[in-house]
């Protein structure tokens, strides 16, 4: 039952994600709409959905890795139905952002697999940094200015974030790029865990 409520719940965080895309899209791709992309991240972290991006980052420090490398499966399974279900929802409702997905994800597809799982890493490790502020962080406004500067930071710089990127092939991709975009997210997926593995790794060694 335990991981039935884990794949809900990625579902949900997937679909949030799904949100804020549009929002991004709908905004025109303008810093405002970057910005705005973070009350994707602030739902899913208050409510304490499972967001892959979010929770890879802490596998080095889990106590039973095979149980952690498990749930982080389910997670990214269910980001990615629930990234299908928003794109589903959307190419219904505003097939005016096919087109801008389409492009965006044709730009992505340009990329050799290293430049994907180099942007993936850096967008992986401000992930990791926006989830970690808020976890650790006491005070109620520090908690989200991780949150408030690593996600537009991200999304500026044109980095790869691996749920974002799967709503945008849903909404955007043609049948003739699955293939392509299967490796795009294997590498994405690479990409992210190693980005988020970089702080802890650093201060494990910080603390020999």
């Amino acid at each position: 039952m335990k991981k039935l409520e884990l794949f809900v719940s990625s579902i949900l965080a997937g679909m949030l994600i799904g949100i804020a895309g549009t929002l991004y899209i709908a905004s025109g791709k303008t810093i405002p709409g970057a910005i705005l992309f973070t009350v994707a991240l602030f739902s899913i972290c208050t409510r304490g959905l499972g967001l892959f991006t979010g929770r890879v980052g802490y596998l080095l420090v889990q106590p039973k890795k095979g149980s952690y490398l498990i749930d982080l499966a389910v997670i990214w399974l269910g980001n990615f139905v629930g990234c299908m279900i928003l794109g589903a929802i959307v190419r219904d409702t505003k097939p005016m952002h096919i087109e801008t997905a389409a492009q965006m994800s044709s730009l992505k597809l340009a990329q050799t697999p290293l430049q994907t799982i180099l942007l993936a890493m850096l967008c992986g490790l401000l992930m990791y940094i926006a989830v970690d502020h808020y976890r650790t962080c006491t005070g109620d406004l520090s908690r989200y200015l991780g949150m408030l500067l690593c996600i537009p930071a991200f999304i500026l710089a044109g980095l790869e974030h691996l749920v974002a990127d799967m709503y945008y092939f849903a909404l955007g991709l043609s049948a003739a790029q699955i293939g392509q975009a299967a490796v795009f997210l294997l590498c994405c997926t690479v990409g992210n865990a190693v980005g988020a593995w970089l702080i802890p790794l650093w201060e494990k060694l910080r603390a020999k």
